[in-house]
């Protein structure tokens, strides 16, 4: 009489987990998209030329759908992109967020082909969008 008790029991058990377990394909589908945003550099323009010693400004404004979770400036050496030679990371949160930095040209193994690339996080779990502008120290 036990085994009739036991075999509904463990039947029931089942039943319950599965349909407590997660739906990975349902958790898809409720996620949120992400948000849309433009990204352009109003300065330097591209291929400017700055002479060493100068002060580069660079500008830049990113407009998202949604808020913004700040932005990294890199500025770097065409001949070693690895390395920055300028960095700053701001935490700022807004749909509209707006990068105006000066960077002075010295120390630099001239003449020099550098890229200043802005990179904007899009939420906290690591996605962003990037855009570069290109531009010579001589």
């Amino acid at each position: 009489m036990n085994r009739f008790v036991a075999l509904p029991f463990i039947a029931g058990l089942g039943l319950i987990y599965s349909s407590c377990s997660r739906n990975d394909s349902a958790d898809a589908d409720e996620s949120e998209p992400l948000p849309v945003a433009t990204l352009q550099f109003s300065s330097p323009v591209p291929d400017a030329v700055y002479n060493n010693g100068d002060s580069v400004t660079i500008k830049a404004t990113a407009i998202s759908t949604a808020s913004i979770h700040g932005y990294d400036l890199a500025i770097r050496d065409t001949r070693d992109t690895t390395k920055s030679l300028y960095f700053i990371h701001i935490h700022d949160h807004n749909d509209t967020v707006i990068v105006n930095e000066k960077w002075k040209t010295d120390a630099l193994n001239l003449p020099a082909n550098l890229l200043a690339e802005v990179s904007i996080y899009l939420d906290h779990d690591g996605h962003t969008q990037k855009a570069k502008v290109g531009f010579k120290v001589q």
